[in-house]
C-alpha cells in the first residue's frame, strides 16, 4: 500500500468509496473543488495503484480541518485509516498547522475509536449537525 497525493483521474473512485462509507458522501465535484483550493490537501491510499481510501484536509494559519476520510469496505481493518491519518498529520504540520479538528456522528463508534487511538479528544458537540438521519456531531481535536 502507498499513501500519496490523490490523482484527479481517481476522484470518481474516491466518490464511490465515500458513497459506500457515509450517509452524506463527498461527490466527485467536491474532490475537484478541494483540489483547486490552495488550502486543501487530498491524499489517498493506493493498493496496486487502485485507490482504497482517502483523506481530505483544509488548513489556514495554525489550524486544519478533516472534513472527510473513508476506506473502501473491502479494505477495512488493515490499518489504512491509521496510515491515512498519520500521513495527513505530517502533511498538515508541513503547512504550519498545530491542531486538527473534525466532526463525527455521535453514533459512529468505529470512527470515534480510530480518532481517539490517534490522539483526538472530544472538544464539544454540534447539535443536529447531520441529517439523513438527523444526529449530533462530536467535535474532536488533536494537537499536531
Amino acid at each position: 500500500m502507498e499513501i500519496r497525493k490523490a490523482e484527479k483521474k481517481d476522484f470518481r473512485t474516491l466518490e464511490e468509496i465515500s458513497v459506500a462509507s457515509m450517509s452524506e458522501p463527498w461527490k466527485e465535484a467536491d474532490f475537484v473543488s478541494a483540489e483547486e483550493n490552495e488550502f486543501a490537501t487530498i491524499i489517498a491510499a493506493y493498493d496496486n495503484d487502485t485507490p482504497v481510501g482517502y483523506a481530505v484536509s483544509y488548513f489556514a494559519a495554525d489550524e486544519s480541518e478533516l472534513p472527510s476520510i473513508a476506506v473502501s469496505p473491502a479494505a477495512r481493518r488493515r490499518g489504512i485509516g491509521n496510515a491515512l491519518l498519520t500521513a495527513l498529520f505530517d502533511e498538515m504540520r508541513g503547512h504550519g498547522a498545530a491542531r486538527m479538528f473534525l466532526e463525527v456522528r455521535e453514533s459512529n463508534e468505529a470512527a470515534i475509536l480510530l480518532y481517539e487511538k490517534n490522539g483526538f479528544i472530544t472538544a464539544g458537540t454540534r447539535r443536529y449537525f447531520y441529517s439523513d438521519p438527523e444526529e449530533d456531531a462530536f467535535v474532536m481535536m488533536k494537537l499536531l
